[in-house]
């Protein structure tokens, strides 16, 4: 939610008043801690570092647990506000560990050939923005080294605690991977939540094809 400025005329009664200030976001360490750490992640897919090593980098890159909770519409993601359904206060602590395991795993495949996939493509880091309080949201594009024309949009959505910064969305050419999930869920899961068992069979077979997709290649 974006920091809203004050609002004017306040009473002299309410000025008098001392209100904490919402804490702003960290854009330049939330752009250098991209850098930084997709950069590593380059280098390790360059060397062919094998993929518990690049698995357990994205680890440490991402927050799973509010990835998941975004996932699962809360909050609510900005587009759905008005119909939005919070599945994240319906399900019992078990079944949100059972869908942020799957999820880890999804991510995880997800970023891993993504990376392999821009192996060949210079990214170019375009500043950062805030996007309320303690998050800003970094813009990269990759373009293809001797093709300017094959060229994509990322952009990371962190969250700044002090120096601790974690990625908590990716959006890829304007669409959010936590928005997307979320109403693909919502499909599933459905008012009275009677879809859970059907949603994660299907993160399952989803997990089970990309692995399959891997030891293809």
């Amino acid at each position: 939610m974006r920091i809203r400025q004050l609002v004017a005329g306040l009473t002299l009664a309410l000025a008098c008043v001392s209100v904490p200030a919402l804490a702003a976001a960290d854009t330049s360490g939330a752009q250098t801690f991209v850098e930084r750490e997709h950069g590593n992640l380059k280098k390790m897919v360059e060397t062919n570092a094998g993929n518990d090593k690049i698995r357990g980098a994205i680890d440490a890159m991402v927050d799973y647990d509010e990835f998941t909770r975004r996932s699962l519409g809360n909050p609510c993601p900005p587009g759905d506000s008005k119909v939005c359904q919070n599945h994240w206060d319906t399900l019992s602590q078990p079944q949100r560990d059972e869908i942020k395991g799957l999820l880890t795993k999804l991510i995880e495949k997800n970023y891993r050939r993504n990376l392999k996939k821009t192996k060949d493509y210079d990214v170019t880091y375009r500043g950062a923005k805030e996007q309320g309080e303690n998050l800003a949201k970094v813009r990269t594009e990759a373009k293809k080294k001797g093709d300017a024309r094959d060229a994509w949009r990322v952009d990371y959505v962190i969250r700044s605690q002090g120096d601790n910064h974690k990625v908590i969305d990716i959006v890829t050419e304007g669409s959010s991977m936590t928005t997307s999930y979320y109403r693909q869920f919502t499909k599933e899961l459905g008012k009275d939540n009677a879809g859970f068992p059907k949603l994660v069979q299907k993160l399952k077979d989803k997990v089970v094809e990309k692995e399959k997709d891997e030891k293809a290649k």
